[in-house]
């Protein structure tokens, strides 16, 4: 970026996604969230060329920067009417030219909220909010969109879009604040293909175009003018007056910005950008096929540089970075000093307990007492176990990668040994280990001071999910002293698969929450058991007694 965005009064970066990036400003006594519809993303860059032929309109196109700040202003009434004081949008004070990054902006109000809360042992409290956020506002306001005529802004309502989650916040007064209204890609790539199949391609089809924030105008005119009574007797005659005069604009603007083809979106996209002059603009628009050829010309060769120079120079650069002598011998050191591992285990229970706190989804209180228990708990076998596990991951890493595929460029091994080593590396490695140990434990040790595996055994033959053996078994075996990490661990690692799901993952989404609330089957279950077995013994206590 060639501008400072702080001197620019641009304020401090609060976030970004796939349409733009906000900055947190204060202007004439508010706090204001302002939207930069600046391409932070190449790949969304990409799609949305194919899909529309320029990158994300709201960037370029002054009619649809003007359609997201009425779309909000028209969405706050008729939130209120749907919802009454439950659920509203961020309110939207208008829209500008943003200078720095040559790209249109939205002021908002800054919300002071927070995203629903994960799931973890001390989480009670707040375990109603995911449940009440997608049942109770985004299915409701889904359908309540799609019924007025708000086609396209039920992707960002969540409609098979695990994404839209955290574009909801949770106010201080227990209202679900709508903060992100905008897409960033057109509503093709939803996570349920039902929802592709029986509801975005029929609504792209019959709109012309791949489906992006559409509003179906007479639709909501319709809407809006049959319960007219109602909204008056909520908004006042004059707010309905006004409610129908964002409308007209909505569709003044939406038909500007719609009605614009391929290729002049293209031009007009680079003209905005300041890629091209207004003269060579108009040349274009006059020889379109010009334009199409320049194109092709530009994005061949911009491909064959990212492909075929900036790639292998990054890869290089990156197998270059990689101190392999150093990992193997922290690796050796970590199988075999206890000392070290034990820091090592240590940093790590405590790091991952730190991040939770740091994202506000553990209280001081809860991590501190997370943090007693993994003092308590450093000489426990299982974790000592999934530490090394761990620890171990990267080396594994470097055999799947590089070792395995050298192995097989020299004929030491064939394709069957390459492609088990690559796609069971995780799992081949962890039962080798998990069996090592019992095998160790039953030949060494007295009978009383083994310790059971056959849990960890099992559940590290599972890919992926492989990483909870361990803190399964510990969950299984755990003491009460214990319970609350070994719990804590399994949410940890499940949720940060969900995490990194490539599209549609990622923090504060559905998917997320789905891989978050897994672990549940195996603590529930136990808790289950474990009050079956409580209850059985006091049941022979009380037979005994009488």
């Amino acid at each position: 970026m060639k501008t400072n965005l702080k001197q620019e009064n641009e304020g401090v970066l609060i976030g970004q996604g796939r349409s733009g990036k906000v900055y947190r400003i204060h202007e004439d006594g508010n706090d204001l969230a302002v939207k930069v519809f600046s391409g932070v993303d190449g790949l969304t860059d990409l799609v949305n060329y194919v899909l529309t032929g320029a990158p994300n309109a709201y960037g370029w196109s002054e009619d649809a920067v003007k359609c997201a700040h009425l779309r909000r202003q028209i969405l706050e009434q008729l939130l209120f009417y749907w919802f009454g004081s439950k659920v509203r949008i961020a309110k939207s004070f208008g829209d500008a030219w943003h200078e720095p990054e040559k790209s249109f902006k939205i002021s908002t109000e800054f919300v002071t909220g927070r995203p629903a809360k994960l799931h973890h042992p001390f989480s009670g409290k707040c375990d109603w909010e995911l449940g009440d956020l997608t049942r109770n506002v985004m299915k409701p306001l889904q359908q309540r969109l799609a019924d007025s005529g708000f086609d396209g802004l039920v992707w960002q309502a969540g409609k098979g879009n695990p994404i839209a989650l955290n574009n909801f916040l949770l106010g201080e007064d227990k209202t679900w604040i709508w903060i992100d209204a905008e897409s960033g890609v057109p509503a093709l790539f939803p996570l349920n293909p039902l929802s592709l199949l029986g509801y975005y391609l029929p609504k792209s089809f019959r709109y012309k175009r791949a489906l992006f924030d559409d509003v179906d105008v007479p639709k909501l005119r319709s809407y809006v003018v049959e319960r007219r009574e109602d909204l008056v007797g909520l908004l006042s005659e004059d707010g309905f007056i006004l409610l129908l005069e964002r409308i007209k604009k909505l569709d003044k603007h939406q038909k500007a910005w719609k009605a614009l083809g391929r290729v002049q979106k293209s031009i007009n996209y680079q003209l905005i950008k300041e890629k091209i002059t207004r003269e060579e603009a108009e040349f274009y628009s006059e020889h379109k096929f010009q334009w199409i050829k320049k194109e092709l010309l530009r994005l061949g060769k911009r491909a064959f540089v990212k492909l075929f120079v900036k790639l292998p120079a990054k890869l290089y650069g990156w197998l270059r970075s990689v101190r392999y002598l150093k990992l193997i011998k922290d690796s050796v050191r970590f199988l075999f000093n206890g000392d070290y591992r034990k820091q090592s285990v240590d940093a790590l229970l405590k790091q991952r307990i730190t991040d939770w706190e740091k994202r506000g989804q553990l209280s001081r209180k809860s991590a501190d007492f997370l943090r007693e228990q993994a003092d308590r708990e450093l000489a426990s076998p299982y974790l000592s176990d999934f530490i090394i596990l761990i620890g171990l991951k990267p080396l594994m890493n470097v055999v799947e990668l590089f070792v395995l595929p050298a192995l097989f460029a020299a004929g030491l091994i064939n394709e069957a040994v390459l492609v088990l080593g690559v796609a069971l590396g995780g799992i081949i490695y962890r039962t080798l280990y998990t069996l090592g140990r019992m095998i160790y434990e039953r030949l060494v040790l007295p009978a009383d001071k083994r310790h059971p595996r056959w849990i960890a055994l099992f559940v590290g033959m599972i890919p992926t999910f492989g990483n909870l053996a361990y803190p399964t078994q510990m969950v299984y075996a755990a003491s009460s002293k214990s319970l609350e990490l070994s719990e804590f661990l399994m949410y940890d690692i499940s949720t940060r698969i969900g995490a990194k799901i490539p599209i549609w993952g990622g923090k504060d989404t559905l998917t997320e929450h789905f891989f978050n609330h897994l672990p549940d089957v195996v603590i529930r279950n136990r808790k289950a058991f474990k009050k079956r077995k409580l209850m059985k013994i006091r049941r022979k206590q009380a037979a005994a007694l009488s």
